[in-house]
């Protein structure tokens, strides 16, 4: 089954700019992805960017050892051609006879597919049925696919990981899922299996059978080229200061936590599970040696008709970075967390809002760098930090000189662009918070008095006259707020930040 994927992905993902694959003399399937940013006049073809890179890792190494969870398995694997390979299933898989909810019926002893997660549920491998899978929250939910003698049977499950073992329980009927949970009591026909995760493979076993699936964006079923779409979690670690890339036909670029790109971006994934990132960092003042690293992968891919984005987990054997969050969950998260009303709203609608949210934060650290204001922008959770010690002395919460110096340059610059033309009546409200660190000895309610008086005490200070710019707008949006240590920072190791989570935030809150 690999070897047959191999050779029809060698003929799909011919050279482009967004992606090429071939197979090397040890059939070893390799994709390149971008090389030349679209902000570079200099072409430089990915292969070339790797060319004398030495493989450092063994990706099988690392997962033989790798203690999976069942967040990991996110995404949809499938066969290679669902029209082709299920025949090929149905002649070399045992068939068994199954109760479900509905009857019984003779199906394969292993799945064709396999969607895992309450994101990927609803699709064209399950016939976009089971919406209602994705309000779950009190189990991982799954949609197995399972050949029958004719046709393919689509089975709702609850699952759970322990070791290398997966178990899937049929969920009996949609309507005994309630404000998101999953009615124990329901559960049915009862399916486990042994896996294995390399690469863009997910390998189910039973008994003397074993199938292995490909994560979708790899498949025959995916008529467009391969296609990256990475964001970190907020509390992950990260390759690099990494915050998220974008890697397709159309453009490609990197981008750092704190709003910095990366002027060249590259990357070579392998069938075997090696995944090489390759970044230069020539914006900087002063230009560094490429930065090149490797990692095994875990690849989690949707199951769109028109495209497929990878998601990734990258593990060198110590850490996992997980580059699985979207911009639309991103966005839906922001909104939900400050009251905005996305029921209605659909996930294109969401997208436009959290694009623009993106070009606002590229504007603001524009007018930011360009008049050397010291901030800190954090795009994975919509931040825009002052160091506290800068604004304030010790445990107190007034304002130093030096601090009101920096506010004045910072609202001048930041009411010059959230209330231009193009992003007039964008943002409902600016929320200054304020922030303590999680320290051994100190408490929730311990931290709040201190951060909630020096988030009112920005919030005065910006609402005086003393900074030079017109109140009027800005007093109708500001609102303050003490966190205390609830909002940890999070350095590029995915550990917290003591010094960096001392600090006043301005965070906007768009209008949903």
């Amino acid at each position: 089954m690999k070897k047959g994927i191999a050779v029809f992905l060698s003929v799909l993902l011919m050279l482009s700019l967004a992606a090429c694959g071939s197979a090397d003399q040890n059939d070893t399937l390799v994709w390149y992805l971008g090389g030349t940013n679209s902000t570079l006049s200099e072409e430089k073809k990915p292969e070339d960017l790797f060319a004398g890179v030495q493989d450092t890792i063994n990706p099988a190494q690392i997962y033989s050892s790798l203690t999976y969870t069942e967040e990991m398995l996110y995404g949809c694997y499938t066969v290679n051609d669902l029209e082709k390979d299920v025949k090929a299933v149905r002649k070399d898989i045992p068939f068994e006879d199954v109760t479900f909810d509905n009857g019984s019926f003779s199906v394969s002893t292993l799945p064709v597919s396999v969607c895992f997660g309450a994101a990927y549920v609803c699709n064209p491998l399950t016939n976009y049925n089971y919406s209602t899978l994705e309000t779950v929250t009190n189990v991982q939910v799954a949609a197995l696919s399972f050949a029958t003698a004719d046709d393919i049977g689509h089975v709702p499950c609850t699952y759970e990981v322990n070791g290398n073992q997966i178990v899937f329980r049929e969920i009996q009927g949609e309507e005994n899922i309630q404000d998101g949970t999953v009615n124990a009591d329901t559960l049915g026909a009862t399916f486990q299996f042994t896996f294995s995760l390399s690469g863009p493979y997910l390998t189910l076993s039973r008994g003397d059978a074993t199938l292995e699936l490909c994560a979708y964006a790899f498949t025959e079923n995916v008529d467009s080229e391969l296609e990256l779409s990475a964001y970190s979690l907020p509390d992950s670690a990260l390759v690099a200061n990494l915050d998220y890339f974008q890697c397709s036909d159309i453009w490609n670029f990197a981008i750092k936590r704190n709003n910095e790109y990366f002027s060249r971006s590259a990357y070579k994934i392998t069938d075997t599970g090696l995944f090489t990132i390759y970044l230069e960092d020539g914006y900087a003042s002063e230009p560094s040696e490429p930065i090149v690293q490797q990692f095994a992968y875990i690849a989690q891919s949707d199951a769109s008709a028109f495209g497929s984005d990878i998601r990734l987990i990258l593990l060198d054997g110590n850490k996992q970075y997980f580059y699985t969050d979207s911009l639309v969950g991103r966005e839906k998260r922001e909104l939900q967390e400050y009251g905005g009303e996305i029921g209605e709203m659909s996930d294109e609608e969401i997208e436009a809002i959290a694009e623009k949210r993106s070009d606002l934060f590229d504007d603001l650290a524009e007018a930011f760098r360009e008049q050397g204001i010291a901030v800190t922008i954090n795009r994975g959770t919509g931040e825009i930090a002052m160091d506290a010690s800068v604004l304030f002395s010790g445990d107190s919460a007034a304002i130093t000189e030096e601090g009101k110096a920096l506010l004045n340059q910072f609202l001048n610059a930041y009411t010059s662009i959230i209330f231009n033309e193009e992003y007039d009546g964008f943002i409902e409200k600016t929320l200054v918070e304020g922030h303590t660190a999680p320290l051994a000895n100190s408490t929730y309610e311990s931290g709040l008095p201190l951060s909630t008086e020096r988030a009112n005490a920005v919030k005065a200070y910006c609402l005086s006259q003393d900074f030079g710019a017109n109140t009027e707008r800005l007093a109708a949006s500001l609102e303050a707020v003490g966190l205390s240590n609830s909002k940890p920072v999070y350095n590029a190791d995915g550990e917290v930040d003591t010094e960096a989570c001392r600090r006043v935030s301005f965070r906007f809150i768009v209008q949903a």
